[in-house]
């Protein structure tokens, strides 16, 4: 229960957390739904378009509370369409009409060079 709290607070909702779904606006909804989904021992995280209907601010906190549970050791997959929010990842994919077209990822360090990889 303390952990739920802290993540509503991290996302400025602990005014809300005794409050049902029909009483807070849909940007509420939407961080209560990210927290309810952080909140645990996630070791997989599948977020898409969390951002969508926030603004700026409220999806920086979103982008943060996601980027924190990665460097934690949870692997998270987000969609967006938001460049600034991509811009988070580790690796980026981008898909055309469901095909892969072109992916980043972090530079090849030297232990691949061990693995046969092409650098």
């Amino acid at each position: 229960m303390a952990a739920a709290r802290a993540l509503l607070r991290s996302l400025n909702l602990d005014h809300v957390a005794n409050r049902l779904p029909a009483q807070m606006s849909g940007g509420q909804q939407q961080r209560v739904a990210v927290a309810r989904a952080v909140v645990g021992g996630r070791s997989l995280l599948l977020a898409d378009e969390p951002t969508g209907a926030l603004d700026s601010l409220s999806g920086e906190s979103v982008m943060g509370l996601l980027r924190a549970r990665s460097d934690d050791g949870c692997a998270v997959v987000l969609v967006t369409h938001d460049a600034r929010h991509a811009a988070w990842a580790d690796r980026i994919v981008y898909l055309r009409d469901g095909r892969l077209i072109d992916e980043t990822g972090p530079p090849a360090g030297p232990e691949s060079l061990l693995r046969g990889e092409r650098v």
